[in-house]
């Protein structure tokens, strides 16, 4: 069984899709740690995804799985993924994201090695292929579960397969930060590594850009249910300063 399993969620993504994920590829095969498996739920239309995953078959280790059936959203998509899994560690890879520089899985890997269930490492973003800027060391704080994102996204994410949490496929905008404070709650303080070792591409597909007034009010609502019983004072500004900015 491989140490690491990489789950990434593909879809066309208006036609980028593809090279993204070839570009990340590029990357996962020029890793100095070589003990993981790649796994890629694919929600596309075409067989573009499917032809890089067999171009690159004979460097690294791929399972291509069609998920055509499943609900069309990213939550899902990476469930499916992480159902998948075979390695130890369980680590998040959007198709749109890469790992920053050759060393990343073996960083990582150390890391998850000395123990801890989950594990956060540090990000930047880079636009059509610039240097990587806007640096951000992951932090957890009570505002997190109404959108504060102060991890940044789930590519950043590492968790111990025993330990596993599944994204909620109720949601979109706020799938990650809901994630990462049920591992919080129940798994107590995450590994974080302050380097940055994963990158957020920026461009005009990304499905933040397309998240829509209405489905913030909405999500915020459904994580206000979810979460019943009292809240701190920050946690309440932060919900409430988000429906604001929602109108």
């Amino acid at each position: 069984m491989p140490f690491i399993s990489l789950c990434i969620p593909a879809y066309a993504m208006g036609g980028k899709g593809a090279a993204f994920l070839a570009q990340s590829f590029d990357i996962l095969a020029d890793q100095s740690f070589a003990d993981f498996e790649v796994i890629v739920s694919d929600q596309s239309d075409d067989d573009a995804v499917a032809a890089v995953c067999a171009a690159y078959s004979d460097r690294l280790d791929i399972r291509h799985i069609w998920n055509r059936e499943g609900k069309r959203q990213a939550s899902a998509n990476v469930n499916n993924a992480m159902r998948h899994a075979n390695g130890d560690i369980v680590k998040i890879l959007f198709q749109d994201d890469f790992l920053n520089g050759s060393n990343a899985l073996q960083v990582i890997s150390d890391a998850m090695k000395t123990g801890g269930d989950w594990l956060l490492c540090g990000s930047g973003v880079s636009r059509n292929g610039e240097p990587v800027e806007r640096a951000m060391v992951p932090r957890l704080t009570p505002k997190l579960k109404f959108g504060k994102n102060t991890v940044s996204s789930p590519s950043v994410l590492a968790m111990r397969r025993t330990q596993l949490e599944f994204f909620d496929e109720e949601l979109i905008w706020l799938m990650d930060v809901d994630l990462y404070q049920r591992l919080w709650d129940r798994l107590g303080d995450p590994v974080i590594l302050p380097a940055t070792l994963v990158v957020n591409r920026v461009h005009d597909g990304q499905v933040s850009a397309s998240v829509s007034p209405d489905l913030r009010r909405h999500e915020l609502r459904y994580m206000r249910k979810k979460r019943p019983g009292r809240l701190g004072f920050a946690a309440w500004l932060e919900y409430w300063r988000q429906l604001l900015k929602a109108r």
